[in-house]
């Protein structure tokens, strides 16, 4: 059903940058790999109280969701991004598109609502991090198989198919 509810909003017109068009906006997320590309770069995120990937909001000034993913990786753990692993010829093309319920927030006045991810994938220059204590509670960087790393295993197969990681 995610993809649908992006496809609908999609082809009527929604403002998909704009963190208030419901039922959904879209969001940028980074799948960095360590430089040796081991391991994965991951996020304990306060308010979902789970390991995920940096991301957040595609903001209206930006020009693509590539460019918020960038951005989000570097605000919520200060990794340096050496380059963007590309398996399908375009760099702004996403690896992946998942699109998952939000839960709602009262306190910033936010129904419950869908974020659809558009995922990019990246090299870090180094394993060195330092979290945004805001939004995140921790972060660090996870074996493909530790148990943290659960909800990245679908994003984790494209990148072996397309023979960029082991």
């Amino acid at each position: 059903m995610g993809l649908q509810v992006l496809l609908t909003q999609l082809q009527a017109g929604d403002s998909m940058n704009n963190r208030k068009t419901l039922p959904g906006h879209i969001t940028g997320s980074a799948i960095v790999l360590s430089p040796d590309r081991e391991k994965i770069l991951l996020i304990d995120h306060k308010l979902m109280k789970m390991w995920l990937q940096p991301g957040g909001h595609w903001d209206p000034e930006e020009p693509d969701p590539w460019t918020a993913a960038k951005r989000e990786a570097v605000e919520e753990t200060a990794v340096e991004l050496a380059e963007q692993l590309v398996p399908y010829g375009d760099a702004h093309m996403p690896l992946q598109i998942e699109t998952h319920p939000i839960p709602a927030r009262p306190d910033k006045n936010e129904p419950e609502h869908y974020h659809h991810d558009f995922r990019y994938a990246f090299i870090a220059k180094s394993e060195e991090l330092s979290h945004q204590e805001h939004e995140v509670a921790a972060a660090g960087w996870f074996t493909f198989d530790a148990p943290e790393a659960v909800n990245m295993q679908s994003a984790l197969a494209k990148l072996r198919i397309a023979k960029l990681i082991p």
